[in-house]
């Protein structure tokens, strides 16, 4: 949580240059927006204040605690990444302690040895287990990373972003995306752990 903490402004960054794919349309350039673009782009994100008509120009409202603290444009989902480690690390080496006691146990006769195809192949499955348990949460905080592109005056709440997924997709919309995450998450949670317990091996604890 404490690496969540100081990371989580690049992760943020991350997913708004991936989401906006084209430079504004005020530029003549086609290349996507850089990492300082789309950084100053957050930064800059005012909030409003509201007049009765809306063809009144609407000035930005120093006072509101985006703009008086812009760093916190860069942490938005944040509750919910917190939220959604507690499932999928969780999960994750519930997993892998339940495969390796009931496939690789040193403790019971005719068990296989531990081998780094075993532990790959386990970390694997343990992965998959984790992601697909804790993905609702990974839609919900992307929905919120991007928020400030269409809310850049305040935070998305839990309750209307999980309401406007459930609305676009119903429950299925909770998983879209997740044959790519799996993609992602499978084989670096199979070979993190094979790692972890490689090294065990070779340190001999």
């Amino acid at each position: 949580m404490t690496s969540v903490f100081f990371t989580y402004p690049l992760e943020v960054i991350r997913v708004r240059m991936a989401f906006q794919t084209r430079s504004p349309a005020k530029s003549t350039s086609s290349l996507p927006p850089s990492f300082s673009q789309t950084f100053f782009k957050i930064y800059h994100e005012h909030s409003a204040v509201l007049q009765s008509s809306p063809a009144q120009i609407v000035p930005t409202n120093p006072k509101h605690y985006f703009n008086r603290f812009p760093l916190l444009k860069f942490y938005r989902g944040f509750t919910v990444t917190l939220t959604g480690m507690i499932p999928y690390a969780g999960v994750a080496f519930l997993s892998w302690g339940f495969l390796r006691a009931r496939f690789l146990s040193p403790s019971k006769a005719g068990h296989a040895s531990p081998t780094p195809i075993a532990d790959l192949a386990i970390g694997a499955v343990s992965g998959a287990i984790a992601q697909t348990m804790s993905y609702p949460f990974e839609v919900v905080r992307r929905r919120m990373q991007v928020g400030g592109l269409t809310c850049p005056d305040r935070w998305l709440r839990w309750g209307e972003t999980v309401g406007a997924v459930w609305h676009s997709g119903g429950w299925k919309g909770f998983f879209v995306g997740l044959s790519i995450g799996y993609l992602k998450v499978v084989p670096m949670t199979a070979v993190s752990f094979a790692v972890w317990q490689g090294g065990k091996r070779v340190l001999g604890v």
